[in-house]
């Protein structure tokens, strides 16, 4: 549509600036060129968090919930196997089995072992049952064909016989050092326990021998699986939790500082904006009037040559005399009091002196007011130079014609009043859209760059929001909310 900052977004061949590509202010400013000049890529705050507290929250998440899952299991297996020690050693005392252990007696059908034999291979869940002596032969197991051999080394039977339990869990036929005794293991559930249970002739006293039992603890192994299911659930949502917890903090944070970092930079622009204020003050505007004056006088002389030249001047003389203001609006501190402002009266009012120059221009003019509307909270004469400037941009932007749209309404939200000012004008280029509204970014040779940062400071001022959208030769679209005066 139009602008930007007084002009149009109209590329010029004349217009050095325009021809570098649109990215160097009209006026210097301290530090710009240097600035403008570093390549550094700026460093994304929340993308570099987004992902690297990714990879930590989740590798936490997996390192503990392993930790946890090998906890738990083996925390269960090893209670359940002493709680099996204890009714091994429970039926042992009770069937007076020593004699048998020590090789006392090898009567194995004495009626007392036969019970103590029969009691250990009903215990629940038992695959497979070995009894082993001292010296680590089999005395009696529920394969027959294992009695009375000797079934080699085995690590877990040595702690067993130290006083140890000791348990190991697998699934059957998958490794490749199966022991003897797990031969010809059948179960239709493929996980098995293998628990090494010391029998003593007393609690407390020596180890005896080894009760060696095979067991498929199904509804142990589905309490194991519904833990590492909570446990994996809880660290995952915990996780999950947590990043996207911090990631909105983080993401608060990174556009803080980026409004931060923009403040800082404005205020800087304003303290060299007020250093060029003062000096532009008093040296230039005084003789400016006196320029324009004599200018005045000439335009009385009769040679058309001089009428000319003298208008140029005036014209000129204008020119600079509007950037001043600018400035020195631009500039400004803080309206010391916002009254309550009908924009209705003051959008007509603003119209009403583009008049001539909407008709000069050939720009029909739609506008949609609506007469309830509550006022706003701003100061008029500021408020009246912010649209005058938006509708001194879109004529500009218009000037072979076109239509100018206004509207002005209660937002949604119902605290602030929505002002929609449409063009069908050349229109801004989608990638110049983020930098209209720089401080002295403009496009044309004429321009000094402070239309719409204008505009912004202003509506900002009074606690509202300006907003742009356009396409290049699709028009533009300005949306202007300011807060109800609630007072």
């Amino acid at each position: 549509m139009f602008y930007h900052h007084g002009s149009p977004y109209m590329s010029n061949p004349d217009d050095p600036v325009a021809s570098a590509g649109n990215t160097a202010p009209a006026l210097p400013v301290p530090g710009m060129q240097k600035w403008r000049g570093s390549r550094q890529r700026p460093f994304n705050l929340t993308r570099w968090f987004s992902l690297l507290s990714l990879v930590c929250i989740g590798a936490a998440c997996v390192i503990l919930s392993s930790f946890l899952s090998g906890f738990l299991t083996t925390s269960l297996l090893e209670r359940d196997a002493r709680v099996m020690m204890e009714v091994v050693q429970s039926i042992s005392e009770v069937q007076d089995t020593s004699e048998y252990f020590l090789g006392r007696n090898t009567d194995l059908k004495a009626r007392s072992l036969e019970e103590f034999f029969a009691h250990i291979g009903k215990l629940p869940d038992v695959l497979r049952a070995n009894i082993y002596a001292l010296d680590q032969r089999v005395i009696w197991s529920s394969d027959a064909s294992l009695i009375g051999k000797y079934l080699g080394p085995n690590h877990e039977l040595d702690e067993a016989l130290e006083g140890k339990v000791a348990i190991e869990s697998g699934v059957i036929g998958s490794r490749e050092d199966v022991k003897p005794e797990h031969l010809l293991l059948r179960s239709q559930e493929p996980r098995f326990v293998e628990n090494y249970l010391p029998v003593r002739a007393v609690a407390g006293g020596p180890v005896i021998g080894v009760v060696e039992v095979y067991r498929v603890p199904v509804a142990l192994f589905e309490t194991i699986a519904h833990g590492l299911r909570l446990i994996w659930g809880i660290s995952l949502g915990c996780g999950l939790f947590l990043y996207l917890a911090l990631f909105w903090i983080v993401r608060r944070a990174d556009r803080l500082i980026e409004e931060q970092s923009a403040r800082l930079l404005e205020s800087e622009m304003l303290a060299v904006i007020g250093e060029m204020t003062g000096a532009i003050t008093h040296g230039i505007r005084n003789p400016l009037a006196s320029i324009r004056t004599s200018a005045e006088l000439c335009q009385d002389d009769p040679s058309p040559a001089v009428r000319e030249a003298a208008g140029d001047i005036t014209a000129e003389v204008d020119r600079l005399s509007e950037w001043v203001r600018q400035l020195l609006t631009y500039s400004e501190q803080e309206p010391a009091r916002l009254d309550p402002v009908y924009l209705g009266p003051l959008l007509e009012a603003s119209l009403q002196g583009f008049e001539r120059e909407r008709q000069r221009c050939g720009v029909a003019l739609d506008v949609a007011i609506d007469a309830a509307l509550p006022a706003v909270r701003a100061e008029r004469v500021r408020l009246s130079h912010a649209f005058n400037s938006l509708f001194a941009n879109a004529l500009e932007a218009m000037p072979t014609g076109g239509l100018l749209e206004v509207a002005a309404r209660l937002a949604p939200r119902a605290h602030t009043v929505r002002v929609t000012i449409r063009d069908t004008g050349v229109g801004i280029p989608r990638d110049q859209l983020p930098r209209v509204f720089v401080p002295f970014f403009t496009s044309k040779r004429k321009g000094l760059g402070l239309g719409l940062p204008l505009v912004k400071r202003i509506v900002t001022r009074f606690g509202g929001s300006v907003s742009i959208n356009s396409e290049a030769g699709k028009g533009a679209e300005i949306v202007v909310e300011l807060p109800v005066h609630s007072g």
